[in-house]
């Protein structure tokens, strides 16, 4: 079986104002197109279809447009679950109707989680839910975290899994190499805990032939091939501007599992561009860009003036400033560094008197430091 596994979407999301509707229904318009191509027999949307639990009315167009291109003009089935972005309820409405046509959506959470085969393959659809929810809804006070909560829900499914059979769960959540720094997440994610960890560790899947992740925005495998963030199709913040975007096209019989990229260019790139002001309104892009400016002073209207020659300018910062502002820090500490007490008490009370010691008050003080000095204070 050939699978296109992607998630993220997040489609009607807005990014430094700038709305990413257009880029997304061209990207995911050359992606239906895309998998004509390609020979596939189902794709995977893991989690976050939408950038809000209450998506704009042009958001809901495009996914319903998108999704009917999929299944009837490409004719494969569609398997999809809620992320931490999505309204799992609103997601899921009619989601019965709609799997008459060969559409899966999985919003809520439910006892036994949902399981759908074709052509031979078993899909588990584990949508995104907090673990207090998960808690409540299982009955089991042990949990107290999503690593908890996602080892209960995965020794559930493998209670009744046949493991001669390919098994692939479809989940949304931090996947991880038992650290952190195992993978690599990005400035657009929204944290999935508040109060507890977030991140679930690899090896609870492992009993899996593939799991195909959502959340992370980076392309990536945690800890083994079979388990992958597809990331998302476009780039959403500065931080994901080294990143190359891509879907995985997975193709799996039990004991063979063959991966292999998909990648579609964008409406716009998004870039980084570092430089002196007037050495960049020398240039000129239709990208996404973030300046970074090596000037030491302000440029007046900046930001204006650029988007005459970058139109998609999104952000702006001073990095020669920084670097005069870390530089004068320096110099500062070296001259406080290089001064008597006396002198900086001195300094402390000129500043906040707006008046100098006078004789008296500097041989006060000098007494006092002295006497500090030899400990008889």
């Amino acid at each position: 079986m050939r699978i296109l596994h992607t998630a993220d979407w997040h489609i009607g999301k807005i990014v430094n104002e700038f709305s990413m509707l257009e880029d997304q229904e061209y990207y995911l318009n050359q992606l239906v197109d895309k998998v004509k191509q390609l020979n596939v027999d189902v794709l995977i949307m893991a989690g976050d279809l939408y950038d809000r639990a209450i998506p704009p009315k042009e958001a809901v167009t495009l996914a319903n447009r998108i999704i009917t291109r999929l299944i009837k003009e490409v004719k494969i089935p569609v398997l999809a679950i809620a992320g931490n972005h999505d309204s799992n309820e609103r997601l899921e409405y009619g989601a019965e109707l709609l799997e008459t046509s060969d559409l899966f959506i999985e919003g809520t959470l439910k006892k036994t989680t949902r399981k759908v085969t074709i052509n031979g393959v078993n899909f588990y659809l584990l949508p995104f839910a907090d673990h207090v929810t998960i808690r409540k809804l299982l009955e089991r006070e042990d949990i107290k975290d999503l690593e908890d909560a996602t080892k209960v829900q995965v020794e559930l499914i493998k209670a009744e899994m046949n493991l001669d059979e390919v098994n692939i769960l479809i989940a949304h959540g931090y996947i991880v190499n038992q650290t952190k720094d195992s993978v690599e997440d990005s400035e657009s994610e929204r944290p999935l805990s508040i109060g507890t960890a977030e991140f679930v560790d690899a090896s609870i899947f492992e009993d899996f032939d593939y799991v195909a992740l959502g959340h992370l925005h980076k392309a990536q495998k945690v800890k083994w091939d079979k388990v992958r963030y597809s990331g998302s199709p476009l780039k959403y913040s500065k931080s994901e501007v080294p990143h190359k975007k891509k879907s995985w096209i997975v193709e799996i019989e039990k004991d063979r599992l063959d991966i292999e990229p998909v990648e579609i260019e964008p409406l716009r790139d998004m870039q980084v561009i570092r430089g002196s002001f007037n050495t960049l309104m020398e240039s000129e892009s239709k990208d996404y860009v973030f300046f970074e400016l090596e000037d030491k002073d302000y440029v007046m209207d900046a930001m204006n003036q650029l988007r005459r020659r970058y139109p998609f300018a999104m952000g702006l910062e001073y990095i020669g400033r920084e670097r005069s502002d870390v530089d004068a820090a320096k110099q500062t500490q070296q001259t406080l560094q290089k001064k008597t007490m006396v002198e900086l008490f001195e300094d402390f009370y000129a500043t906040y008197n707006q008046e100098t010691l006078d004789t008296r008050q500097k041989s006060a003080v000098e007494q006092i430091m002295h006497d500090v000095q030899k400990g008889e204070i």
